[in-house]
């Protein structure tokens, strides 16, 4: 019985990235709405799988055990994809309010510095004291953020530098640039990365950075990268001031 539940849950999986490849390869930045129903959909059956091989571990001879642990493996990747396709519908919704941007850097870097510690990696802030306030939702622009700061991280290996900047950008721009020293990018993937499901990462859902930019088209803003193999990496977002209060 127990390999019967296995062999469903290998099957499953099996399905869930035929299902994830068909979607892969369409060369769109949008996606239908059909995707989200079914990723809604999807997460009851992936908790019940869960729940289940959590039983089985318990219960299972040790012989099971590393086909179980494997298994879990996939049943987390799958809900951390789903969790981020539902997310990237999620922040359509905004509320709109002034945000201090120089204050919201300030914090990202208090939320990232024990991991750029232990990374040992140097996490620097510069700010113009001047900055107009951005007219936006902050709890999406942190999210925005977090998800360049952790790539850029992430993208470092020891002794690197991730450096956080904002200033006023004559004549009406508010620019941010998020500089990392890291592996850096060649032409042809910096023309992917912001297409769903790409991904240069092992384990990444390749979602990222279409929530990012879904954020900033959101908020009337653009995000260009710079950047060549080897010599790091540099995404630059301006906010127009005519949308800042």
């Amino acid at each position: 019985m127990k390999e019967l539940q296995m062999n469903m849950i290998e099957q499953f999986s099996e399905i869930y990235d035929e299902w994830l490849t068909y979607y892969t390869k369409q060369k769109t930045t949008e996606l239908p709405a059909s995707l989200f129903t079914i990723a809604h959909e999807m997460k009851n059956p992936l908790s019940l799988m869960k729940a289940t091989l959590q039983l089985m571990e318990q219960d299972c001879p040790l012989s099971f055990s590393p086909k179980i642990k494997l298994l879990l493996r996939e049943v987390d990747r799958m809900n951390q994809l789903l969790n981020d396709l539902l997310h990237l519908k999620k922040v359509e919704t905004c509320v709109f309010k002034p945000v201090d941007i120089g204050s919201l850097l300030e914090e990202m870097q208090l939320l990232f510095r024990g991991i750029a510690e232990k990374k040992k990696v140097r996490l620097s802030v510069y700010s113009h004291k001047k900055i107009p306030f951005v007219y936006g939702d902050e709890e999406r622009l942190k999210q925005m953020f977090i998800n360049l700061i952790k790539n850029a991280l992430e993208a470092n290996e020891e002794g690197g530098k991730v450096i956080l900047s904002a200033r006023f950008k004559k004549p009406n721009q508010i620019e941010i640039r998020i500089q990392d020293t890291g592996v850096g990018l060649c032409e042809a993937q910096q023309g992917e990365l912001f297409r769903p499901f790409y991904t240069t990462k092992k384990e990444g859902t390749g979602l990222g950075l279409a929530i990012v930019q879904k954020i900033l088209s959101l908020h009337h803003a653009t995000i260009t990268v710079k950047s060549r193999p080897h010599k790091g990496c540099t995404f630059i977002i301006h906010f127009p001031i005519h949308h800042n209060t």
